[in-house]
């Protein structure tokens, strides 16, 4: 029986002629209209003064989409976290901690050497990014302002670095990076729960920075998305990004291995991200032979039952890996790699021909705010 979650996330996906053309469309149409008028009205009230954003006493980045989930902010903090890092700034990343159940409470996730909180904590992407990321603090917070002032007694940084922010407009910041997917930017272009859209396009507007990301050569984005990131945001830089494989590492040695390291290997694979068909491509793009593949939805909490699943397939199968991605290995723990070779899968972001221009705009929005 079809889940009510599935049933919005396949509105979610229809195009936006199909919007009357079942009861649950409808609906959905009619409360993305209510909530289209409530964002609208939000942003008016802070863009004319009548509600006041708050300042920090330093240099504030954020990273964030108008469309829900899948755009690359994780992927994209973390290569902007290093960039700064490597420029001579003190770096804090702030993130919602999505899931956790420190989001309201707030608190240090990781100081840049040790890790305070697990993914039932501090949330599943916080927790990739304190991984990753070593000499760099990471704190959690649904109220990014607390969080940031935390930060600045904490670790007194140059620079504060907000993942998934765009819409938390009540914190000032001297540079907004908005990302889109290169495929699909926009999704039907309807407002959550009728489309993926978060707020409306025209809030492109706010930001200083457009990303692209998945960006193909070979695949153009359809020309009407191209005339509206223009319209909406003229004069705006626009910067195209690819995710790469970045090598598979064995959680029960703590080693890497190139992309190779499953070419023509029989595995099962299993996600529970915004986007598992990439994830799926991905793999099948490096060579490995997909005998099985169990999805879930994003941010997925893993039960016990979940693991006997996943094992049991991989037995049952008779692969020589499981794989999975960072962001779900996080959640999962070392229930996998103790119970059967399990391998997590690295992405990272290439900038190509765009990195020098890239890092330059970041380097110079900030030395000029």
């Amino acid at each position: 029986m079809e889940t009510l979650r599935n049933k919005i996330e396949n509105i979610m996906k229809k195009g936006s002629e199909a919007r009357f053309s079942s009861v649950p469309e409808f609906v959905c149409y009619l409360f993305s209209v209510v909530y289209g008028i409530v964002v609208r009205i939000r942003a008016c009230l802070y863009e004319n003064g009548i509600a006041r954003s708050k300042r920090l006493p330093c240099k504030v980045v954020s990273i964030g989409n108008v469309t829900l989930g899948g755009t690359g902010k994780t992927p994209l903090t973390l290569y902007v976290a290093e960039l700064l890092k490597r420029s001579g700034y003190k770096v804090v990343v702030i993130s919602r901690g999505y899931g956790g159940r420190a989001e309201k409470s707030g608190g240090v996730l990781s100081d840049g050497n040790a890790i305070f909180m697990d993914a039932e904590q501090g949330g599943d992407e916080p927790c990739l990014m304190a991984t990753r990321l070593r000499g760099i603090p990471v704190i959690v917070g649904a109220n990014r302002h607390l969080a940031g002032e935390k930060a600045m007694r904490s670790f007194d940084p140059d620079v504060l670095l907000l993942d998934d922010a765009f819409q938390h407009i009540q914190l000032q910041r001297d540079l907004d990076i908005c990302l889109c997917d290169a495929r699909k930017p926009f999704g039907n272009r309807h407002l959550v729960p009728r489309g993926r859209l978060r707020e409306p396009v025209s809030h492109l507007r706010r930001a200083h920075a457009i990303v692209l990301t998945r960006y193909s050569t070979s695949e153009k984005m359809p020309a009407t998305d191209r005339v509206t990131i223009e319209k909406y945001a003229p004069g705006r830089p626009v910067f195209r990004c690819s995710h790469m494989p970045a090598g598979l590492k064995n959680p029960a040695t703590g080693k890497t291995h190139g992309a190779g390291a499953v070419t023509g290997r029989k595995v099962v694979a299993f996600s529970g991200i915004a986007e598992n068909d990439d994830f799926a491509a991905m793999l099948c793009g490096i060579g490995a032979d997909i005998a099985g593949f169990i999805s879930f939805a994003d941010h997925h909490p893993y039960s016990e039952t979940d693991v006997k699943e996943i094992l049991q397939t991989a037995k049952d199968l008779n692969v020589d890996y499981i794989v999975t991605t960072e962001k779900d290995y996080v959640r999962i723990g070392k229930r996998m790699a103790t119970s059967f070779p399990t391998l997590v899968f690295l992405i990272s972001i290439s900038f190509g021909e765009d990195a020098d221009a890239f890092e330059s705009f970041i380097k110079n929005r900030l030395s000029n705010s």
